[in-house]
C-alpha cells in the first residue's frame, strides 16, 4: 500500500490536473458562448495553476499568437464566422490584459490563454496560417539574406593566394575585409552609396577589389594614388613620388632600410638572400615593404601616372615581384596620335634650326585606361642648357706623367684651390646607406673651382695613378656637397670595378648622355712609336683631334719635363728636375705652339698645331740628333704629314716611320695592348617645358556620333572661329595651350585636336599647316591604327573596390594580426 505521503501527492496531482485541463466538449460548444464554456474559464482563473514553461518561452509564444491572429483578422476577416472572430478577439484581449501586468503577471494563465487561441486559429482560420514548409523556407530566405547583406556590407573573409603581398601578407593567411570601411556596395553591382557620410579610401590602404582586366578575380593590393594624384615611378620600383591632387611639387615616398630582419620565401618561414626589407610611410600608414635584389633593375627611366577621377593605383607590398597596377596591360588594335604627327614633321613645318634640339613623345605619362580609341601625344623641343651638363672625365695610366695631367686639369679649367671632401660636404657629411662618407675620405688630393655657371672637381682614385675630372652645371650642383657626393659614387664603382667606363662610374644622371671616343679608338686617336734604346734613340707621342683638350695635353706634356707654365708646380709637388730650357717658342716653321727642350738625354720638341687638331712629342736622342737643328728638322718632318692624317684616321703611324730615323731598329711597345687611356661621360643637360612643345589628341569612332563629340569638344574652346580647307567642319581658336585646331576626318570617323605653343608655332600659319599634315595622314589607317598593341591599363575603377584588409584571423601564429 501507498503510504500517506504518497496518497497526499495523489490527490494534489489530480487536483492540479482537474484544474488546468480544459472541460471536455467539441469546440464549438466552447466559443459558442454556452455557460459549460465560460465556467471553464472561470474555474481555471480560480484553480491553482503551474505553468509547464519557461516565462522567457511563455512570453514569446503568447507575443508570437497575438501578432498572427491579428495579421489573419486583417487580411482573412471576410472568410471568418463573427462568433469566431468575437472569441479570438475576447481571447486576445484577456492575453494582454494579463501581460500588462508584467513582470508578475501569471505565466499559468497567459500559457492557457495562448494555447487557447492557437486552438481558436487551427479550428478556424488553418488556411491562413503558415505551414511549417514555408515557415522552414521563410526562415532559410532571411538567414540567407541576413548573411548576404553582413557579407556584401560588413565583412567578408578572403584567403591570400599568392605573396605579391609579402611581408604584410603571406600566401595561406586568411583575412577579414570590412565592406563597410567605404560605404554600402549594392550586392550584385558596382555602386556603392553612403561614401560621404565616412573618411573614404586613403592612401596606404590595403583593399580587396575585382581584378579590372578579369573581373571574376580578386586581388589585394595597396593604395598608392587616389583620384587627381599624380605618381611618378622609375623602372626599378625603389623611387616612388607623389605629387597630391592640387599640389605643386612632388613628394617622395619616406622609406628607411631594415638592418635587422631579413626577408622570407613565399611559401616558408626561411630566410632568403639577395632581398632587402624598408620600412615606408605613406601618409597616416607605415609598413614594411620588401625588394628582390636579384630581380634589380638597372633602367633609370621613370614612368608617371596621372589618376583619373573615379579610379586608383594600387602596388604590391613585394614591389618588384608584384603583378599590379604597374604591369596590367592589355593587347588589342590601337590608335596613335604619333602616326598623325612626327617628329620629322615638326621639323619640317616649324622653325626649329638649332641641331641641338630634340623632340621627346611625352608616352611616358599615362592618364587613362586606354581603350584603343583615344590617344594623345605631347611633343616638347629640347633646348641645351649648360647649366644643368655634367662632364666626368677619366684618365686612366696616361702615356704622359700622372701628375702632370692632374696638374694641367686642374689649371687649364681654373680648379686652383686645393680642398677636402670634408670641406666640400660640410654639414651635409655623414654616413647613409652609400657610404658616402667612407668612399669620400679616399678621394684624398682635390682641386676645386667655383664658376659663375659651373664648379670644377680635379681628384685620384686612391689605389691608383687614375686622375678623375668632374664638371657640373649650378643647376645640376647647387652646392659644393653636390659635386662632392658624386666624386664619392665615382670611387666607389671604381672599387667596385676598376674597368667600369665612365657611363657606369657616374649612372642614373638625367639628360642626353654622350660618350666619346670609346674605350676601343687606341689606334686613331693616340699614336706610339721607339725606334732604338730607350735614351738615345727616337720616341715620338702623338694625338689626332683630341677630345680630352689639345691644351690640356700640351701643357702636361710641357710639364712632364718641369717646362711650360706648370713647371713650378710640378716641381713644388713633383721630386723632378729642371732639365728643360723654357726661354721662348721656337721660331720655325712650326707655328707659335712649338718648344725645344734640351736635357740630359737629347731634344725634346712639344708641337701643339690648332689648326689641323694634333700634337706631337718628340723625343731625339744623340743617335739620331747631334743637335737642335736635327730635332727641329726631324719635328718639322712630323708635322709636315698633319694634314694628310688629320682626313685619313688609319694613316696616324705615317707621322713617323724607320726611314725617318736613320734606320734605326723598332722596338715593341712597353706593356700590354690597352684600349684608350681616356674615357669620357657628358650628360647634356636639356630644358623641357611647354613654351616650346606641341599636343595632338585623336579619337576615333567616338561614342554618341562624329558630330556630338566634335560640338561638346568645340564648346571647351575660347572664342572658336571657323575654318575652311581642314574637311567639312574645322574650328580654330587662340587658347592658353597655344594655336589650337579642332576639325573631323568622317571619311575614317577620326576627331583631332592640335595645339601648338608659340616657342614652335609663333604664327598661326605654322599650326595650321602641322593640322593639314595630321588631316593628310588620318586619311589612311595604315598610317594611325596599329595592330597588336600591348596598352598599359594601370587603374582600378573605385566601383570595383569591395572594401578594406583589416585582420588576419588564421594561422593561429597570426591571429587577429592588424593590417597596417
Amino acid at each position: 500500500m501507498p503510504d500517506d505521503d504518497t496518497q497526499h501527492a495523489a490527490r494534489d496531482e489530480a487536483a492540479t490536473t482537474e484544474a488546468t485541463t480544459p472541460v471536455s466538449g467539441d469546440a464549438n460548444s466552447e466559443v459558442s458562448g454556452e455557460p459549460q464554456g465560460r465556467n471553464a474559464r472561470a474555474n481555471v482563473k480560480r484553480g491553482p495553476r503551474v505553468s509547464r514553461r519557461s516565462a522567457g518561452h511563455v512570453r514569446s509564444g503568447a507575443r508570437m499568437l497575438s501578432r498572427e491572429a491579428a495579421r489573419i483578422l486583417r487580411k482573412h476577416r471576410a472568410r471568418i464566422d463573427a462568433k469566431v472572430i468575437a472569441e479570438i478577439e475576447a481571447t486576445l484581449a484577456e492575453i494582454e490584459s494579463i501581460r500588462s501586468q508584467r513582470p508578475d503577471e501569471d505565466l499559468a494563465a497567459l500559457e492557457f490563454q495562448a494555447e487557447h487561441l492557437d486552438e481558436l486559429l487551427h479550428q478556424h482560420a488553418s488556411f491562413a496560417r503558415k505551414s511549417a514548409l514555408r515557415d522552414t523556407i521563410e526562415n532559410i530566405v532571411i538567414a540567407v539574406v541576413v548573411a548576404l547583406g553582413v557579407r556584401s556590407c560588413i565583412y567578408e573573409p578572403f584567403k591570400i593566394p599568392s605573396g605579391s603581398m609579402m611581408p604584410t601578407l603571406r600566401a595561406g593567411d586568411h583575412i577579414f575585409v570590412n565592406k563597410f570601411a567605404y560605404g554600402v556596395q549594392i550586392p550584385l553591382t558596382t555602386k556603392v552609396v553612403g561614401e560621404d557620410w565616412i573618411s573614404g579610401i586613403q592612401r596606404g590602404d590595403v583593399i580587396v577589389f575585382r581584378f579590372p582586366l578579369d573581373e571574376s578575380d580578386d586581388f589585394i593590393k595597396r593604395v598608392i594614388g587616389l583620384p587627381g594624384d599624380t605618381i611618378r615611378v622609375n623602372a626599378d620600383r625603389r623611387n616612388i613620388a607623389i605629387k597630391r591632387a592640387g599640389a605643386d611639387k612632388f613628394e617622395t615616398v619616406a622609406r628607411e632600410k631594415i638592418e635587422d630582419e631579413k626577408c622570407q620565401a613565399e611559401n616558408s618561414t626561411q630566410t632568403i638572400e639577395n632581398c632587402t626589407l624598408y620600412r615606408e610611410t605613406l601618409d597616416e600608414h607605415t609598413y614594411q615593404v620588401r625588394y628582390r635584389d636579384d630581380l634589380r633593375s638597372n633602367d633609370p627611366s621613370f614612368r608617371t601616372f596621372e589618376v583619373p577621377d573615379g579610379y586608383l593605383l594600387v602596388m604590391g607590398d613585394n614591389r618588384n615581384a608584384s603583378h599590379d597596377s604597374l604591369a596590367w596591360t592589355v593587347s588589342g588594335d590601337t590608335v596613335t596620335a604619333a602616326g598623325l604627327l612626327s617628329r620629322p614633321d615638326i621639323r619640317d613645318l616649324t622653325a626649329i634650326e638649332n641641331e641641338r634640339l630634340e623632340l621627346h613623345d611625352d608616352g611616358d605619362t599615362i592618364r587613362s585606361n586606354d581603350d584603343g580609341h583615344h590617344d594623345e601625344v605631347r611633343y616638347l623641343a629640347e633646348r641645351s642648357d649648360p647649366a644643368r651638363d655634367l662632364t666626368l672625365e677619366a684618365w686612366r695610366a696616361p702615356p704622359i706623367d700622372a701628375r702632370a695631367i692632374f696638374e694641367s686639369l686642374a689649371a687649364n679649367y681654373g680648379a686652383t684651390e686645393t680642398t677636402t671632401f670634408a670641406t666640400l660636404m660640410g654639414k651635409q657629411l655623414g654616413a647613409d646607406d652609400d657610404r658616402i662618407a667612407e668612399y669620400g675620405a679616399k678621394l684624398g688630393e682635390l682641386r676645386y673651382a667655383k664658376h659663375e655657371a659651373t664648379s670644377e672637381l680635379v681628384f685620384w682614385a686612391p689605389t691608383a695613378d687614375v686622375v678623375f675630372r668632374l664638371h657640373c652645371g649650378v643647376k645640376r650642383c647647387a652646392k659644393p656637397a653636390d659635386l662632392a657626393s658624386r666624386a664619392a659614387q665615382v670611387i666607389k664603382s671604381f672599387e667596385a670595378n676598376p674597368d667600369y667606363d665612365a657611363r657606369e662610374l657616374l649612372t642614373y644622371e638625367y639628360g642626353r648622355t654622350q660618350t666619346y671616343p670609346g674605350r676601343g679608338q687606341r689606334d686613331t686617336r693616340y699614336l706610339e712609336r721607339r725606334f732604338g734604346s730607350e735614351h738615345d734613340g727616337v720616341r715620338i707621342r702623338a694625338w689626332r683631334a683630341p677630345h680630352e683638350g689639345l691644351a690640356v695635353l700640351r701643357d702636361a706634356a710641357l710639364a712632364e719635363y718641369g717646362a711650360g707654365p706648370l713647371a713650378p708646380a710640378m716641381q713644388a709637388r713633383y721630386e723632378l728636375a729642371a732639365l728643360a730650357s723654357t726661354e721662348a717658342a721656337v721660331a720655325t716653321d712650326l707655328g707659335p705652339q712649338a718648344w725645344v727642350l734640351e736635357h740630359e738625354h737629347g731634344w725634346t720638341v712639344v708641337h701643339a698645331d690648332e689648326d689641323e687638331q694634333m700634337l706631337s712629342v718628340l723625343d731625339c736622342g744623340p743617335k739620331r740628333c747631334k743637335s737642335r737643328t736635327d730635332a727641329l728638322a726631324l719635328a718639322t718632318t712630323v708635322a709636315s704629314r698633319f694634314p694628310v692624317v688629320n682626313k685619313d684616321r688609319d694613316r696616324l703611324s705615317e707621322l713617323l716611320g724607320q726611314a725617318d730615323v736613320g734606320g734605326l731598329p723598332e722596338q715593341p711597345p712597353v706593356g700590354p695592348p690597352i684600349g684608350y687611356f681616356w674615357d669620357h661621360l657628358t650628360v647634356v643637360g636639356v630644358v623641357l617645358d611647354d613654351s616650346h612643345s606641341v599636343n595632338i589628341q585623336v579619337e576615333i569612332e567616338p561614342e554618341g556620333g562624329l558630330e556630338a563629340a566634335l560640338e561638346a569638344r568645340k564648346q571647351e574652346l575660347r572664342a572658336p572661329e571657323a575654318v575652311e580647307g581642314l574637311g567639312p567642319v574645322a574650328w580654330y581658336a587662340d587658347t592658353p595651350n597655344g594655336h589650337t585646331f579642332l576639325f573631323s576626318v568622317p571619311e575614317t570617323k577620326m576627331l583631332v585636336e592640335l595645339a601648338c605653343r608659340p616657342g614652335l608655332c609663333p604664327d598661326r600659319e605654322t599650326a595650321r599647316a602641322l593640322a593639314e599634315r595630321a588631316r593628310e595622314k588620318g586619311l589612311d589607317p595604315e598610317n594611325y591604327l596599329q595592330k597588336g598593341v600591348s596598352r598599359p591599363r594601370p587603374f582600378v575603377p573605385r566601383g570595383n573596390v569591395k572594401g578594406r584588409a583589416e585582420v588576419i584571423w588564421w594561422p593561429s601564429t597570426r591571429f587577429w594580426k592588424n593590417i597596417d
